[in-house]
């Protein structure tokens, strides 16, 4: 049997599009399967879970600082003397006078039948003192100016040298007014001497008011 040339045309057309056709149902087979296959895996029980770790930053704990413990007010007036010791030309704060070493002078020039005792040169001491301007005075028990035998002056090895009670008053010069009552507002100036044996070295001077330490004045250098 013959067949023209447009029935085998027709027949080829045919023959493809069935092909195509199949190609085509292949694929979306498989794609059915492929996606098949991942549902199945995204539910598998025996799949190990993926862990999730939330960190939060967490503010360091700060302890709050202990309470001082209350301790006793240092005493304002407590003595200056060892650690608190002064400095020649510092004053001491008491209650009621102040008290400055103004400068120490060693030896002290002697003036005419103005001499110390053999073997030992003055010592001269510059004082100031004076007497709180709101301070009340009491008559039976007045405020007096300090003298020369509540001072002394150490060494280096802790022997002091000081003055014995006894003075001139009118030397050395400006003098300083010993045992004057105080009054309220004022202040007394001047210079006292006391003794020391020759070439002592002067490493500290001391007030002694009524036999009571109460200041200490060192050396400025």
């Amino acid at each position: 049997m013959r067949h023209s040339a447009i029935e085998f045309a027709d027949l080829h057309a045919a023959a493809t599009y069935a092909a195509a056709m199949q190609r085509g149902l292949v694929l979306a087979i498989a794609a059915v399967l492929l996606l098949s296959g991942c549902a199945n895996n995204s539910g598998d029980p025996n799949a190990t879970p993926t862990a999730t770790v939330t960190v939060t930053e967490t503010a360091p704990l700060i302890e709050p600082e202990p309470e001082p413990t209350p301790t006793e007010a240092a005493d304002t007036y407590a003595p200056n003397i060892g650690d608190r010791a002064l400095t020649v030309g510092d004053t001491r704060v008491g209650r009621d006078v102040l008290t400055t070493l103004t400068s120490v002078k060693y030896p002290y020039p002697p003036a005419y039948a103005r001499e110390p005792d053999p073997g030992n040169d003055f010592v001269g001491l510059e004082l100031e003192q004076c007497f709180g301007k709101d301070v009340e005075t009491d008559p039976d028990f007045p405020a007096q100016t300090t003298y020369n035998s509540e001072w002394v002056a150490l060494d280096p090895q802790g022997y002091e040298y000081g003055g014995d009670g006894s003075s001139w008053n009118d030397w050395p010069t400006p003098k300083f007014p010993e045992l004057v009552t105080m009054n309220s507002g004022r202040c007394y100036k001047g210079w006292i001497a006391i003794q020391a044996p020759k070439g002592t070295r002067i490493a500290s001077v001391i007030w002694r008011p009524d036999g009571t330490e109460t200041a200490e004045w060192l050396p400025k250098n």
